[in-house]
Formats: structure tokens, sequence, C-alpha cells
């Protein structure tokens, strides 16, 4: 189960799928949109409700699957495109960000390890403004990538214009505070002096969009 908040992140979800159970809408919003039941709140009540210091009226309560490891690895095969996996990252804000950045760049499916934030949790959601909806979201061990050619993103890596990071089966985005939990191969963005680690988020966009363009030229 899902909790959905606002009005973007609730037809996004619903354009990517999720059969919303349960639409919640605040006295005097107006909000058209498929849901099995729907019910008008107090604007007291929609306070506590939601999660959010300054809510927008709209909030609901969906439904979605999560892929298996396998599945999640097949999709990206079939996609040419690495695996994306976290490792770690525990900023529900940073995972969310993420799978919107992937989703947008294209990459069909998000690998969580554990120790990571729950990509479907509410706050990761609206950080992806519902695009986490449209990746193949699974939970995986290491166990799960053993065997693939796994490429990590850190600190002392070879330099990204080196490795052929399109041609990964995974690519393994550690957290800011403790980097990745196992010794991989890995790549590193160049930084100028004085800069020692760029926010995860942010290494992540410019390491898809990366792949994008490699896939593509």
């Amino acid at each position: 189960m899902v909790l959905l908040e606002g009005p973007r992140v609730v037809r996004q979800a619903q354009a990517a799928g999720i059969q919303l159970e349960l639409l919640v809408l605040r006295e005097g919003e107006r909000f058209d949109v498929e849901a099995d039941r729907v019910q008008t709140v107090t604007r007291k009540l929609f306070q506590s409700l939601s999660q959010t210091e300054t809510p927008q009226g709209v909030l609901a309560v969906g439904r979605a699957a999560l892929a298996t490891p396998a599945e999640a690895l097949e999709l990206a095969r079939t996609a040419g495109w690495p695996l994306v996996v976290l490792d770690g990252v525990q900023d529900p804000g940073n995972v969310g960000t993420i799978a919107r950045t992937a989703a947008a760049a294209g990459a069909p499916a998000l690998a969580v390890l554990p120790g990571t934030a729950d990509p479907h949790g509410a706050k990761a959601v609206r950080a992806s403004s519902g695009h986490v909806f449209n990746l193949a979201v699974a939970r995986v061990s290491w166990t799960d990538l053993e065997g693939l050619q796994v490429l990590g993103s850190g600190v002392g890596g070879r330099p990204l214009e080196e490795v052929a990071v399109e041609k990964a089966e995974a690519l393994v985005l550690g957290s800011e505070a403790q980097g990745l939990s196992r010794p991989l191969e890995s790549v590193a963005l160049p930084m100028a002096a004085g800069v020692e680690s760029l926010n995860v988020a942010a290494a992540a966009a410019v390491l898809l969009y990366e792949v994008r363009r490699r896939l593509t030229r």
C-alpha cells in the first residue's frame, strides 16, 4: 500500500497503472480521478492526515506491486540498461529524486539493497513526483547480484570517460556518508580541487544521463 499526496503525484501514479483504493479530498477541493472510494473531510482532519506542512488538498491510498530481483534484471537487460541499484541510500528524498531521474533517463528498473529507504514510502514518492511507479522496483540482496558485471560509483574509481558504464549489468550507487558497502570496481566523476563528493542524487543524474547518451548515440 502506498500513500500518495498532491494532485500531481496522484495523477502520475494512476497514469502509471496504480489502482487508487481511496481518494481523500479536503472540503472545498475538486479533483476528478477514478478511485474505489472517495471521501471528503474537514480541513482540520485533512491537515492531520497529511504528511506535508502545506498539503494541497488531495491524497490517496493505492496499491503498488514489487518486482522480483529476476524480473527487474530481465527488464533492464531487455532495454539494454544497467540495473540501477541503491546501496544504503537512507534519505527518502534522494531515493525519490534518483527514481525520477532514472525514469526520465529511460531506465526501466530500480533495485534497493538493505539499508535503503523505501522507494514506495510517502516522502520518496513525493520526491519522485510519482514517477517511481514508471519503474519496476525490487528489493535485492548482494546474493542477487552475484555473477553480474557490477559497477559502483564512488571516490577513487576510474574516470567516467574511461569506463564503459553503459555495458555494466548493474550500476550501484552508495550513500554519501558510507559509500558502497562492498568493494566494487567503481567509476568516479571529475571534481574540482577541494570538493570531495557530490550529493548521491546529483551523481546519479550525471551517470544515468551519460548512460542514456551512450546508448542512443
